[in-house]
């Protein structure tokens, strides 16, 4: 019974997301003034040098983190190596890769020591029961849906480093396959055009998809 109860545990993470991605979408697509997709790529477009190399750091940091990362537009990723595969050079760009690939790994790190304080603090009368981890990479790779994901494994029992490495295999493959898409992009779409309304329109797909999987945990845990 205790075990059933991690999984509730876990929907809520994704419940909890879902909500906050709605709330910080629905008063951007209303006109109050918030940071999006135009903030961030007016910044960039300013930035040279290790100024952008540090701004993919924190961006993707954030972005990665738990609700932190449910208030960015969803396509910080992206849109940062697109702007470098447009105005930088071949170093940029494997820099900037190296620079997202690891602020994205150490946001994975917090996320998983906050679960695992949580699971101490909330959840401590569970039973620990071996956990399987599983990478999941065509369902999680999207940063908000990663973040989510590292919570709900530590809260339903997995190890903290099998987690944490799991995770890594998955940001290593999503982190070189967006850098092909994104070398795409500028081919396609021009970045300069992408407005706020746009990305709070695709962030909140994102908070559907986020709340269908919380409620498919709910729904679980009732029927065991």
């Amino acid at each position: 019974m205790n075990t059933n109860k991690s999984d509730l545990y876990s929907s809520f993470v994704w419940i909890f997301s879902a909500l906050s991605i709605f709330i910080y979408s629905s008063l951007g697509l209303r006109g109050l003034k918030l940071p999006g997709v135009e903030h961030l790529v007016n910044f960039l477009s300013d930035s040279s040098g290790w100024d952008i190399y540090l701004a993919a750091f924190i961006s993707i940091f954030f972005e990665g983190l738990y609700f932190v990362g449910s208030f960015f537009p969803g396509s910080t990723l992206v849109v940062i190596l697109a702007i470098l595969a447009q105005f930088g050079g071949t170093w940029s760009f494997m820099v900037t890769i190296a620079a997202i690939f690891g602020g994205w790994c150490i946001a994975g790190i917090v996320n998983i020591f906050i679960a695992k304080l949580y699971k101490k603090s909330v959840t401590h009368s569970l039973s620990e029961e071996e956990f399987q981890v599983r990478d999941r990479v065509w369902t999680t790779w999207f940063p908000t849906f990663r973040a989510n994901y590292e919570v709900a494994q530590i809260i339903e029992g997995g190890d903290p480093w099998k987690v944490f490495f799991s995770s890594v295999r998955v940001k290593l493959w999503a982190s070189g396959a967006a850098a092909l898409y994104a070398l795409i992009v500028p081919f396609f779409i021009d970045i300069n055009t992408l407005s706020n309304k746009e990305g709070f329109i695709s962030l909140a797909i994102v908070g559907i998809v986020t709340l269908i999987v919380g409620m498919l945990k709910v729904r679980n845990y009732y029927k065991k």
